[in-house]
């Protein structure tokens, strides 16, 4: 009975917010992109996340046409990245059923918790501001083909749903409409990154029960 009282102890002083959160962490480069661009009907499909972009033209990808070297080398960097604070925040929270890596497993949670929750900010932050610079910097959609004037129009959402792209060449006109939505991978970013804070804020009350329980010992 005393062994598993014991055993059931040592479970709940395990992190498993902080488990979850490091396996999922782990998992998001794997799991697909996090954005979805698609332009009117089999025309430009996109997909992009911060681990990497596909673009279908025509059902033609394009996306290692317009790749380097080095941005593979960037992208694949940050992808060890993340699994490597998946891999930290996962033992971190492991680490905290015992009293002699205390010390380690609060540097651990502390290092990784919330990296991946300013991932996902910069990524929906960079996006927003390209749309917006789409959409009201008039000067980058003029321009001619031949002596014909040529104008570009977009009317781009805000990050998810529809709206168009027209085109303006002397007394034709050509609108093709764009949708953009989020995918469940970045669904599970977003989760991920949520229970990477909560992990850190569930480590300081575990700590707290392990001072009250040494001191009514």
């Amino acid at each position: 009975m005393g062994n598993s009282d014991a055993i059931a102890k040592a479970w709940r002083r395990i992190n498993w917010i902080g488990v979850i959160a490091g396996v999922l962490t782990i998992a998001l480069p794997f799991l697909g992109k996090w954005w979805q661009l698609t332009l009117g009907t089999g025309v430009v499909f996109m997909e992009i996340s911060p681990f990497g972009t596909d673009i279908i033209i025509f059902e033609e990808s394009v996306s290692g046409a317009i790749g380097s070297p080095l941005l593979w080398w960037f992208l694949l960097g940050i992808k060890l990245v993340i699994v490597y604070l998946g891999v930290v925040l996962l033992a971190g929270s492991v680490l905290s059923i015992s009293d002699r890596h205390v010390a380690i497993a609060e540097q651990f949670i502390h290092f990784s918790a919330r990296k991946l929750l300013w991932l996902v900010v910069a990524f929906v932050a960079i996006l927003f501001l390209f749309i917006v610079i789409v959409n009201h910097a008039p000067g980058i959609h003029d321009s001619s083909i031949g002596n014909a004037p040529f104008l570009l129009q977009t009317d781009l959402p805000y990050l998810i749903g529809e709206g168009e792209v027209s085109s303006v060449l002397e007394v034709m006109r050509f609108t093709c409409p764009i949708r953009m939505e989020f995918t469940k991978a970045f669904g599970i970013a977003v989760l991920a990154a949520a229970l990477g804070v909560a992990t850190r804020i569930y480590q300081k009350r575990l700590h707290n029960e392990k001072e009250k329980y040494k001191q009514t010992e």
